[in-house]
C-alpha cells in the first residue's frame, strides 16, 4: 500500500493544498493521501492567528470529502502539544505494516528541513516528496537541497503542481479586512469560517 502524508496547520485549508495533494496522489501512485492537521507546530508556538484545532480539523474534513483517496487523521490533535513529524510517520507505520510511506512538504520547508526534529530518521523511514513553491528556488538551490536531503542513497522526489500564489495567510488577511475569499478555498470552508467567526 502506498500512503502519502501531508501535515500542516491548514489555517485554513485552501485550493492550492487540494490541487497539490491531487498531483501527489497521481505522481506517487498513492492508495491514500492523509491530511494531518497539527496540534501545535514547533515552529509556530504561540501563534495567535491559529484557529482552534477542532475548527481546522472540521474544515479539512469538509474540503477533502469529495476525493476518494483523500483521508484525514486527527492523530496529532489527539496527541496534543507540539507535533513532531517523526512520531506521526511511526504512527502510520504501526497502523499499516509494510506500507510505503511518502511525506509531502513544500520547497520552503525543504530549505529548513535540517532543523526538523529527527530529520534524518524521517528521511530513512519515509520517502520525502517536495512540491515547488512559486519563485522560491533556483535550479541550483533545488539541486543543493536534493543533495542535502539524500540519505542512504534515497533522494527526495520533486512533485510537479501548478504554482498557485494562494496562502492561508492571505485568506486570513482578507477575512480580517472583510474582503471576499471566493475561489481561494471551497464553499464549505468559507461557510465554516463565516459561521464560526474565524480570523476576524
Amino acid at each position: 500500500m502506498n500512503i502519502g502524508i501531508i501535515g500542516g496547520s491548514f489555517n485554513p485549508i485552501h485550493i492550492a493544498h487540494l490541487i497539490i495533494a491531487d498531483r501527489f496522489v497521481d505522481q506517487m501512485a498513492l492508495d491514500q493521501c492523509v491530511f494531518v492537521p497539527v496540534s501545535q507546530s514547533p515552529f509556530k508556538q504561540g501563534d495567535l492567528a491559529l484557529a482552534p484545532a477542532e475548527d481546522r480539523l472540521a474544515m479539512v474534513r469538509d474540503a477533502t470529502q469529495q476525493h476518494d483517496k483523500f483521508r484525514v487523521s486527527d492523530v496529532e490533535i489527539q496527541r496534543g502539544g507540539v507535533s513532531y513529524t517523526i512520531d506521526t510517520i511511526r504512527h502510520f507505520a504501526e497502523q499499516h505494516p509494510g506500507a510505503n510511506l511518502s511525506l509531502l512538504i513544500g520547497s520552503d520547508q525543504a530549505i529548513e528541513f535540517v532543523r526538523w526534529h529527527s530529520w534524518q530518521e524521517i528521511l530513512r523511514e519515509a520517502q520525502l516528496c517536495v512540491v515547488r513553491r512559486p519563485f522560491l528556488l533556483t535550479p541550483e538551490m533545488e539541486w543543493r537541497t536534493t543533495e542535502t536531503l539524500t540519505i542512504d542513497g534515497k533522494t527526495p522526489v520533486w512533485i510537479n503542481a501548478p504554482l498557485l500564489e494562494i496562502s492561508s495567510t492571505e485568506i486570513r488577511r482578507r477575512v480580517r479586512e472583510g474582503k471576499s475569499i471566493n475561489y481561494l478555498t471551497v464553499k464549505s470552508v468559507r461557510d465554516h469560517i463565516a459561521e464560526r467567526g474565524l480570523y476576524r
